[in-house]
């Protein structure tokens, strides 16, 4: 028989009236929290101060307080967001916890999978493919999750766990487990029937003759290289922030051109040109997190070192290993 006593309808409305928090929220609420600005910690977070307020404001709503002030000059904590703040803090770092020690207890009881995120799409022959073909060569017993994240999401994701690794673009971003492995050159992407298709190179300044497609959020590491190109040789980018998934078929379809590691002309694409671009290179680096369990990660790294050996040998024309190795 169904039990419904005031007692047990009153603690059924409790159990109701709490709410699921969503992490993503939390971190949201720290980020402003630790820079007192809205504007300053969505940089900070890599995401548009628009979607930032959102997560916040969503938030208060599940809260059902507000939590910062906001003013001219930023944010400031309301009582109740002091109050917030240290159990915030408490179950982001309860999570971080939770997650490694998951991975590291599935490691020694033989169930391994180790996660890793690299910059998608990525070509076939490229270094994410020798990576995980190296790797699958001496760890059969692992499995192999990718996923996809945006530059500014990496660093969060290794500190909580979510990823035991990552390639991404940029110099040497985590130094206490980073090491760059391979500087990659980079080509222009034109649709076939594009004047420049067939060039044998392709001046910056051409590519203000058309719509410029690039993921500047996505892919915010090579935005700033190649930005910073353009800028000592006086050209002008005004880039429309394209998904990189969307990129080729847009240009493809003869809506833009951009800008992609020259790796990508070994996909075979049929209705795009690759052109290269003088004087643009990007670093990959890899980065692990060095927290418990992080041997099957480390052993990725490896994995990674032994696969831009290989590629810098054999394609002498797109990668080039940096002067100085630093392993970590």
């Amino acid at each position: 028989m169904t039990d419904s006593s005031p007692v047990a309808l009153a603690d059924l409305q409790v159990t109701r009236s709490e709410p699921d928090i969503d992490l993503r929220l939390l971190r949201a609420f720290l980020a402003v929290a630790g820079e007192g600005h809205f504007g300053r910690a969505a940089d900070r977070l890599m995401v548009a101060q628009s979607a930032l307020s959102r997560q916040v404001q969503q938030l208060e709503r599940l809260l059902g307080a507000t939590l910062f002030t906001r003013t001219s000059r930023g944010a400031r904590l309301t009582g109740v967001g002091r109050l917030v703040l240290p159990h915030a803090e408490q179950a982001v770092a309860q999570n971080r916890r939770l997650v490694r020690m998951a991975r590291s207890a599935a490691g020694r009881y033989g169930a391994r999978t180790l996660t890793i995120s690299a910059p998608l799409p990525s070509p076939p022959g490229g270094l994410l493919a020798e990576a995980v073909r190296h790797f699958r060569a001496t760890h059969p017993d692992v499995q192999v999750s990718v996923v996809g994240l945006d530059d500014g999401d990496v660093a969060a994701a290794l500190r909580d766990g979510r990823i035991d690794a990552a390639l991404t673009w940029g110099g040497d971003p985590y130094a206490d487990h980073g090491q760059v492995l391979l500087e990659e050159g980079a080509s222009a992407l034109v649709s076939r029937h594009h004047a420049w298709a067939g060039a044998t190179e392709m001046p910056l300044a051409a590519l203000t003759e058309d719509p410029f497609l690039f993921p500047v959020r996505e892919r915010g590491h090579c935005w700033d290289s190649l930005n910073e190109l353009a800028a000592a040789a006086q050209v002008r980018l005004t880039p429309v922030p394209t998904a990189p998934s969307a990129v080729l078929d847009l240009v493809a379809a003869g809506l833009g051109v951009s800008v992609v590691p020259a790796s990508f002309g070994f996909a075979g694409y049929t209705d795009v040109a690759f052109v290269p671009l003088p004087g643009l290179h990007h670093r990959m680096s890899v980065v692990r997190h060095g927290g418990d369990g992080s041997a099957v990660a480390e052993a990725f790294v490896a994995s990674c070192r032994s696969a831009a050996a290989g590629l810098s040998a054999a394609h002498p024309g797109i990668w080039r290993q940096p002067a100085v190795f630093r392993p970590r």
